[in-house]
């Protein structure tokens, strides 16, 4: 379904930015209504789009040597 090499890469990136506001805004709601599941679900998004943003950067730089 990939038309070109960095298409998935791009999706990955965009849904790791996804995930990263989704969990901010859900933390914030969260704190302001003083619900705990809601913060829950925003940290685990967070966690969620930090490590796809993660994994991008390490394959990106695996190939080149420190």
């Amino acid at each position: 379904m990939a038309s070109y090499p960095g298409e998935t890469l791009l999706a990955k990136k965009s849904a790791a930015v996804f995930l990263l506001l989704l969990g901010i805004l859900l933390i914030v709601v969260g704190l302001h209504e003083e619900s705990s599941p809601v913060i829950a679900v925003g940290c685990l998004s967070l966690l969620g789009g930090v490590s796809l943003l993660v994994f991008k950067i390490v394959r990106r730089n695996r190939g080149n040597p420190l």
